[in-house]
Formats: C-alpha cells, sequence, structure tokens
C-alpha cells in the first residue's frame, strides 16, 4: 500500500466516481483526471517516502504504475479500451502501488491492486455483457434483423463445420469413461456459449453502437468505424485506435467544401464504471477468484 490508507483507498475510490459520472454522461474521461490521479498518486508516495525516511512507498508507486501502463497500452493498443480508460487505469496504479520484492514469490498477492486486476476479469466481463443485453433490448428490432443476418454471415461451411463437432461431442460423450462426461459436457457447453456470444455481441455492435456523426460532432479519441478516403487519400479509420485533432480538422475543411458529410463511428460501452465496481469489490471481499475457489 502506498501511503496511508485512510488516504490512498478514498482517494481511488474518488477519482473512479468522478471518471464513471463522466464517462456513462460524455463517453469521455477528462484528463485532468487521468493525469490528476497518476500525480496524485506519485504525490501521494512521495510524502509517505519522506515521512517514513524510506524510498518503497514512491518505489511500490512506481511499479503500480510501470504495470498498469503496460496492461492499459496492451488493451488500448488491441483496440479494446480507449484512451481515458487505460490512462485512468495508470493513476489507479500509481495511486494503489504494487508491492515487491526481490526475492520470492516477488510480488505480495494479498494486496488490493492485486485484488482489483482478478475481480476486474469478472466484473468486467459480467457488466459487459449486461449492458449489452440493456442496447440490444432497447433496439430489440434492430438486434433481431441483425443477429438474423450476423447468424446468415456464417455461411453453409461455418454451420456444417458447428454441425459435425456436435455430432462429434455426441458419439465421444458415450464412448468415455461417466466419470469424464461431466468434463467433456463443460467443455463443449463453453465452446458452444463463446459461439452464441460472439454472434451476439458482434449483432449488439452493427445494430446498436454505430452510428453516423457529423465531424463537427467529434471530438478526439472517437473510434472511426470504417475508413474515410477523399480524393483518393486516406483521412481516418479504425487503424488510428481513436481520431486525432488534426484530422479533425481536416474532416471539417472537407465538410466546409462539401466532400464528406458524416463519418460512422464506434460508440464504445462506458466502461469505466466497472473500474469503480471491481475496486470497491477488491475492498469488501478481497480477491473474489479465491472466494470462490474456497
Amino acid at each position: 500500500m502506498v501511503g496511508p490508507e485512510l488516504v490512498a483507498y478514498p482517494l481511488a475510490a474518488a477519482v473512479l466516481a468522478v471518471a464513471s459520472f463522466t464517462d456513462m454522461r460524455t463517453r469521455e474521461v477528462p484528463d485532468w483526471v487521468s493525469y490528476g490521479s497518476i500525480v496524485a498518486g506519485i504525490g501521494l508516495a512521495s510524502v509517505s517516502s519522506v515521512v517514513l525516511w524510506s524510498f518503497w512507498p514512491l518505489a511500490y508507486s512506481v511499479a503500480g504504475l510501470v504495470v498498469f501502463l503496460a496492461v492499459s497500452s496492451a488493451m488500448f493498443y488491441s483496440g479494446q479500451w480507449g484512451g481515458g480508460d487505460s490512462k485512468l487505469l495508470i493513476g489507479l496504479g500509481s495511486i494503489l502501488g504494487l508491492r515487491f520484492g526481490f526475492s520470492y514469490p516477488f510480488v505480495a498477492l494479498d494486496q488490493p491492486v492485486v485484488w482489483f486486476c482478478v475481480n476486474l476479469l469478472f466484473v468486467g466481463a459480467v457488466y459487459a455483457v449486461l449492458w449489452s443485453v440493456a442496447l440490444a433490448f432497447a433496439n430489440r428490432a434492430r438486434f433481431a434483423k441483425q443477429f438474423v443476418n450476423t447468424a446468415a454471415s456464417v455461411g453453409q461451411a461455418g454451420w456444417l463445420f458447428g454441425l459435425f463437432g456436435v455430432l462429434a461431442f455426441s458419439a465421444v460423450f458415450f464412448l468415455v469413461e461417466p466419470e469424464f462426461r461431466f468434463v467433456l459436457l463443460g467443455a463443449f457447453a463453453a465452446l458452444l456459449s463463446a459461439g452464441l456470444l460472439w454472434l451476439f455481441s458482434k449483432s449488439v455492435e452493427k445494430s446498436c453502437m454505430l452510428k453516423r456523426v457529423d465531424p463537427v460532432r467529434l471530438t478526439e479519441g472517437d473510434w472511426i468505424a470504417r475508413d474515410v478516403y477523399c480524393d483518393g487519400k486516406y483521412v481516418c479509420g479504425p487503424k488510428d485506435l481513436g481520431i486525432e485533432k488534426h484530422q479533425i480538422a481536416l474532416l471539417l475543411r472537407l465538410k466546409a467544401k462539401g466532400k464528406v458529410n458524416s463519418v460512422l463511428v464506434k460508440e464504445g460501452i462506458p466502461f469505466v464504471p466497472a473500474f469503480l465496481i471491481s475496486f470497491l469489490v477488491s475492498l469488501k471481499y478481497g480477491n473474489v477468484l479465491l472466494l470462490l475457489l474456497r
């Protein structure tokens, strides 16, 4: 833990609460929240190091920052998170810190930052599914039509492969020993659920998360869902991982000339509330995975 718990825990909760509110309201996390949390975490650790006359609090804070920088960068460049989410996670790492040592096990597993990472896997998955279900229900007519189209796009080869898998599973199920059938059934259920979840998520994305936006309404970091070309030259697209200011300026000039009237934007799920829920769960219950295993 970096700094007094009475300061660090409320600080992390407050940062996540503010970021959750802005993310839900505007689909953005202001830079002053993200960068402010990084400065606050390093500052709190520095004060703790001076008071305790030890370099460890500051070292823990930097370690948390570096580890979460690596995690958030991987999520950002894979297109899973936006820049605001990634920067906020870095700030949270600097506030909570990561206790480590130079002997085995090197990193203490019984600490909030580890609990948070583990719990986020569960909370994030449940949160994303529930949010997607809510979107599908709110746009059920479009979703139903898109679901049929997405299922049809799999093609005959895909469905034949699935049918072959079902038949193969059925044959193997009665050949294996009874004690292994439960494991086999669980594996089949997991694969089937993964396929249905893929169809569901793709249908939600195409029917509920894509919208055409006037260039005037674009903000830095918006995800462009389809490449935009003008006069044979590339302007912006999905590979940018968020549109930049100079691209928005170019789109505005093209709009003034009547060459680009709108762009297709992907509106992602406001994921920061999942950070807040995971953090509160960590404070209340610790590592949820360990509780389930027990």
